[in-house]
Formats: C-alpha cells, sequence, structure tokens
C-alpha cells in the first residue's frame, strides 16, 4: 500500500474565516491553536482544539482538512512501523497495514468534508488526493490532484502534479504521467519526490539514460533521503551495466534504514551482483 506521497503533502492552513460572524472567528481561534499544536507533533491537542473548533462552528472547512491532515500523518506512522522502523511478516503486518487503511480512509471522509464545504479548497484537494494514492483509488486521486491545480494562486502546484502523474503512472497512462511529472520537476528541479516518480516513469518507458538523469539527481541531493530511489538508481545503473555503480547504490540503500522492508530487497540485488 505505501507510497511514496504521503509526506509529500502540502501541510498549509488557510487560516482565514469566510463568513465574518464571531462564532466563525471563535473557530477559526480554536483552529489555529490546533494548527500550531499539530506542527509541534501534539496530535492529541489538536485534535481537541478541532473539535472544540467544529462544535463552535460545524462548516469550518479549514478544521476538516487538518483532521484529514492528522489522519494521513497517523497513517504513514503505521505504515513507517511495518516497513521502515523494522519489516513487520505475516498477521502482524497484515494488522498494521488495516489500521494505515483504516486512517487513510478517515483522511479520505475528512478531506471529502472540507472540498464539498469549499470547492475551490487547492489544499485540501491535494491533501484528498495523497488519501486516495494510499487507498490505491487512482481515479479519484487524479481527479483530486485535477481539481488543485484548478486553482491558480495555490502555492505549491509541482505538488498536486506529482500526486496527478503519480495517479496516472498507477493508471498505466505513461505519457499522462510524464507530461504532469515533467512539468512539476521543469518548475521544481529540486523536488525530489517528482524526479523520483519521474524517474520510475522512464524505466516503464524502457528509458534508462533518462531514468538514470532523473534518479541519480534525487540520490546525490542530500536534501533526498528517499530510500526507494537508491533501489531504483541501483536497478537502473544495474541495466545500463555499471555494476559497480550499481552496487554502491545498493548498499546506500540499506544503510539508510537497515531495518526496513527495502533493505532486504536491497540487499537481494546486491547479492545477485556477486
Amino acid at each position: 500500500m505505501a507510497t511514496v506521497g504521503v509526506t509529500a503533502t502540502i501541510l498549509a492552513w488557510p487560516g482565514c474565516a469566510t463568513r465574518g460572524n464571531k462564532d466563525t472567528e471563535q473557530s477559526q481561534i480554536r483552529y489555529q491553536l490546533a494548527v500550531d499544536y499539530f506542527r509541534a507533533q501534539r496530535s492529541e491537542a489538536a485534535l481537541d482544539e478541532i473539535h472544540k473548533a467544529l462544535e463552535i462552528d460545524p462548516e469550518n472547512a479549514d478544521a476538516y482538512d487538518l483532521l484529514g491532515l492528522i489522519a494521513l500523518s497517523q497513517g504513514a506512522e503505521y505504515l513507517r512501523q511495518a516497513e521502515t522502523s523494522s519489516c513487520l511478516k505475516g498477521t502482524d503486518a497484515e494488522a498494521v497495514r488495516r489500521d494505515a487503511a483504516a486512517k487513510f480512509k478517515e483522511a479520505e471522509q475528512h478531506l471529502r468534508r472540507a472540498t464539498s464545504m469549499r470547492p475551490a479548497f487547492a489544499e485540501a484537494w491535494n491533501n484528498l488526493a495523497v488519501a486516495a494514492l494510499n487507498l490505491e483509488n487512482y481515479d479519484e486521486a487524479a481527479a483530486a490532484a485535477a481539481n488543485a491545480l484548478k486553482d491558480v494562486a495555490y502555492p505549491s502546484p509541482e505538488v498536486a502534479r506529482a500526486n496527478l502523474g503519480w495517479a496516472e503512472f498507477h493508471k498505466k497512462n505513461l505519457n499522462a504521467a510524464w507530461k504532469a511529472l515533467h512539468e512539476a520537476v521543469a518548475r521544481t528541479p529540486g523536488f525530489c519526490v517528482g524526479r523520483y516518480r519521474l524517474a520510475k516513469v522512464y524505466v516503464e518507458r524502457g528509458q534508462y539514460d533518462e531514468a538514470a538523469d532523473e534518479v541519480d539527481a534525487v540520490v546525490s541531493n542530500p536534501a533526498c533521503p528517499i530510500q526507494e530511489a537508491y533501489l531504483l538508481a541501483g536497478m537502473v545503473h544495474q541495466r545500463r551495466k555499471d555494476l559497480p555503480g550499481a552496487r554502491g547504490l545498493f548498499s546506500r540503500c540499506v544503510v539508510i534504514a537497515p531495518r526496513a522492508c527495502l533493505a532486504i530487497e536491497c540487499k537481494r540485488y546486491a547479492e545477485m551482483l556477486q
């Protein structure tokens, strides 16, 4: 279930009331407190303030967006426990992944509520795309990301384009995936997740030189600690007959998170080069 993308969601909150009455203003004050708590990684305190905000103003779309973000972060944490902190197997893995899926479903429900209340809510649409990607609802993910991009004032369109491209990739629409992802990284060259995803598209199209250009830019950037990128880079270099380069990339993949499922995969590929 896990996809590179949960952490790519935009943690941005408009923080502005839309109806201008006293209750709305008080609800926004509670909401802003919730934002501060969430940024400080105090999710329980944030949830308490969100519920107070919604008691005051049940139509606070910002509050529902934040509820969705909190559920997304909780789902991502479950996946981290199952796949990165350690590589769980069997019934343990199934149980944790069920918990993650339940959180992504919860996020989806909150974010749908936010977008129904405010149809032009780009941040909530993009967050809904992330939830849908993790639930493997790729049609919904593509539609949500496209809705986010309708707002010309959206401050981080490259993230929505990356989510749109990733949804199209999983739908096997490689040309549409390339278009969205190429535009995302062309406008923001340091966008790690976008370049990794574009490299995946190039691999699927059999364009290994282009894939190497993209994924090498990710693994050479200290700000891009994406373990999946090292695995992909190693596979691309192996395909291009650069065995020493591939071996080094698989080794670096293991170092990033030695107990992760991906580390096991990287070790397996490295052993095949012996």
